[in-house]
């Protein structure tokens, strides 16, 4: 239909059926029987053919004015999408953990937002189960998380980093005077993680067999469920103090003194409280994991979409007529 009202409204331009034939590159007898099937369907002469130049009946100005609609429509249609496309306007909904939200995205969106001004950005924050009922039911685009695997079934992931576990005792512990060699050092944690300072070996995790933890709540965190598991290779099951929903909620009441903690060693970077720990690396394996940006499995991935993975440094695939598919 698109077409057809092109070749009426390029008549209606022209006012003549030979010139429009002309300027549409086909033969004058098609484009007339173009008009005249949709005359026939409409029951009503678009043109009146008797004057030169042509020019509308009363039922083809009502005609010609509704197929101008159309092609403005169809105008703000295509520049709409245009715009979204090079991100002169649109929107993105990125989820994480309050630590994450905190901490991690702020830098993310702030760089991102700078180049894309127009782009408006909704920040969810939630557990793992939470975020990932919001991407399936496409309320969420992209979330970042460390639980997610790389072959969830239903979700498609893009690799960001890996981080590491470490222990953190409260510094009035006596157990850390008979532990001093275990100790990570006061420098910078990144110093430490980049090889710069003497490596620490790790800490004998049942020497703690006998002391409080503040846990996160198994229920939708990973860190939790590690602990457990780490204590439990370990030949214990962890004494729980106080169990928190999330990661920093679990570092400051543990820097009161309530309990030794597992967190992530990126908190560090961020929070003031090293000084309140012993801080101890860890020897098992599920003390290492990979942080992923996660998105619904089989879901197209927008510019805006693709472009936050690579602002954030977790590159999508390239871009493609099926790029999301897998």
């Amino acid at each position: 239909m698109l077409n057809e009202i092109r070749y009426i409204y390029a008549v209606y331009q022209e006012r003549s059926f030979t010139k429009a034939a002309k300027k549409l590159f086909v033969s004058q007898p098609a484009l007339s029987n173009i008009v005249k099937k949709a005359e026939q369907e409409i029951g009503s002469p678009i043109f009146d053919r008797s004057t030169i130049p042509l020019t509308l009946t009363r039922e083809g100005k009502f005609y010609i004015d509704t197929i101008k609609r159309i092609l403005q429509l169809e105008k703000n249609l295509n520049d709409y999408f245009q715009d979204i496309q090079s991100l002169n306007r649109g929107s993105l909904s990125v989820g994480g953990s309050s630590f994450f939200c905190s901490f991690v995205l702020p830098e993310m969106i702030g760089k991102f937002q700078r180049t894309y001004p127009n782009v408006s950005i909704d920040l969810q924050e939630g557990n793992l189960n939470e975020l990932r009922e919001a991407a399936e039911n496409e309320k969420l685009d992209i979330f970042i998380e460390t639980a997610v695997k790389k072959d969830d079934p239903k979700m498609q992931t893009f690799f960001y980093r890996s981080e590491t576990i470490i222990l953190a005792v409260p510094i009035a512990y006596p157990i850390n005077n008979r532990l001093q060699a275990f100790r990570l050092p006061e420098e910078s944690l990144d110093m430490y993680w980049a090889g710069s300072v003497p490596p620490v070996p790790p800490v004998p995790l049942e020497e703690f067999s006998d002391i409080s933890f503040v846990m996160l709540k198994k229920e939708g965190n990973d860190l939790g469920v590690r602990g457990t598991a780490m204590c439990r290779e370990a030949g214990f099951d962890p004494k729980v103090a106080l169990s928190t929903d999330q990661v920093l909620t679990a570092a400051n009441i543990a820097a009161q003194g309530i309990g030794a903690a597992f967190l992530r060693g990126d908190l560090f970077r961020y929070s003031p409280i090293q000084d309140r720990f012993c801080l101890y690396a860890l020897g098992s394996k599920l003390s290492r994991r990979d942080i992923f940006f996660a998105t619904k499995k089989g879901r197209y991935l927008n510019n805006a979409m693709r472009t936050f993975l690579t602002v954030a440094g977790a590159a999508p695939p390239a871009a493609g007529p099926k790029a999301g598919a897998l």
